[in-house]
């Protein structure tokens, strides 16, 4: 058995002002600065004061709320971090993107500081779209050396599907400098798509499109040369790529100048499971292998209902994956947890504070 089943893949569970906060972020552009009208300055909840927003016993009862559906799977502990369609890193002027992420990161660190041996964070970047990458950097700082958080949240996309031509690919040089910072930092970054405006495909297909050029943009590049200790987890899968490695295997690959094949570079990255499928999940062991596989669920999310009357829940995932042929000698136990304490020794280190390891 595992040591613990950790779900690398969550989103935070919080109240309906948390997101009336972000609409007077929108609506306001932050011409009347960042505190919400109603809220008194004394009135401490997240982001130590600076909105004012949520209390933090608010806070900890949808914390309780959320770690009733992680009972309900037999999860023990999962990673956190903002709702991807909120992200707004599109939204001009780049200000409002800094503080609602400042005031999410709060918000989760909030409810992982009440249950640290259940929760924790997840760092969400200010990226602005159009703008220097290490001006995300004050708030990964903070993120890490403050509130404690394992690993970040990286969307690829920050123009939201506005002009994602104009973003560089994640093998791009303008990653480099983050790529640096969370070596250092030993933590690893979780690629996942944000929001998405486009008119020509919805938020769950811009997903799977961003991760997929995320990969092949990654495995192309000298990326993993250069920083051979980054850890990269792409969720839903990997997006399209495990599942067309044929397709790449040939001349495609070998006219890139890349050595090795590229089944050998896309294990590179690891991959997460929120497929909710069982040919699909099997598959992606088949084709990637369970030692670069982790458990996301993405529970509470759009996985979660039954999938019949009678059966489980779509995103009981850990079930599923012990369901399948053979699943102990391909590595049952990696997936659900074992490789999760490996690439993110953050989250070792804190469960380890908490007593829970």
């Amino acid at each position: 058995m595992p040591r613990k089943v950790i779900d690398v893949h969550g989103h935070i569970v919080a109240p309906s002002e948390l997101y009336s906060f972000r609409e007077f972020l929108i609506g306001t552009r932050g011409h009347y600065g960042r505190r919400l009208k109603g809220f008194s300055e004394a009135r401490e909840g997240m982001s130590h004061g600076r909105t004012g927003v949520i209390p933090p016993e608010e806070l900890e009862h949808f914390a309780r709320e959320h770690i009733s559906w992680l009972d309900h799977v037999g999860t023990d502990v999962q990673l956190v971090s903002a709702r991807p369609y909120s992200l707004m890193h599109s939204e001009k002027p780049a200000r409002i993107v800094h503080w609602w992420a400042q005031t999410v990161n709060d918000a989760i660190a909030t409810q992982s500081a009440f249950f640290p041996d259940r929760l924790q964070g997840m760092a969400n970047l200010p990226l602005a779209w159009g703008a220097p990458i290490e001006d995300c950097f004050d708030e990964l700082d903070r993120c890490m050396n403050d509130l404690g958080f394992v690993g970040v949240l990286l969307n690829p996309d920050p123009s939201e599907g506005r002009a994602p031509q104009e973003v560089p690919g994640l093998g791009d040089e303008y990653w480099y400098p983050l790529y640096e910072k969370l070596v250092e930092y030993e933590a690893p970054l979780l690629v996942h798509s944000a929001g998405c405006v486009s008119l020509r495909e919805n938020q769950s297909l811009h997903f799977i499109s961003e991760e997929s050029v995320a990969v092949m943009s990654l495995v192309q590049s000298e990326a993993f040369e250069l920083f051979p200790d980054l850890k990269v987890v792409v969720p839903h899968g990997g997006g399209a790529i495990p599942y067309q490695l044929g397709r790449f295997r040939g001349t495609y690959w070998e006219g890139t100048g890349r050595t090795g094949t590229f089944d050998e570079a896309v294990r590179n990255c690891y991959y997460d499971t929120s497929l909710y499928t069982e040919e699909a999940l099997d598959l992606l062991v088949k084709a990637i292998g369970a030692d670069r596989i982790v458990l996301g669920t993405e529970r509470p999310g759009d996985g979660s209902h039954k999938k019949t009357t009678t059966e489980g829940w779509a995103d009981d995932i850990a079930a599923v994956l012990r369901g399948l042929p053979g699943a102990e000698e391909k590595g049952l136990d990696q997936m659900l947890g074992d490789t999760a304490l490996e690439i993110f020794p953050r989250l070792r280190k804190n469960l380890e504070a908490a007593g829970a390891l």
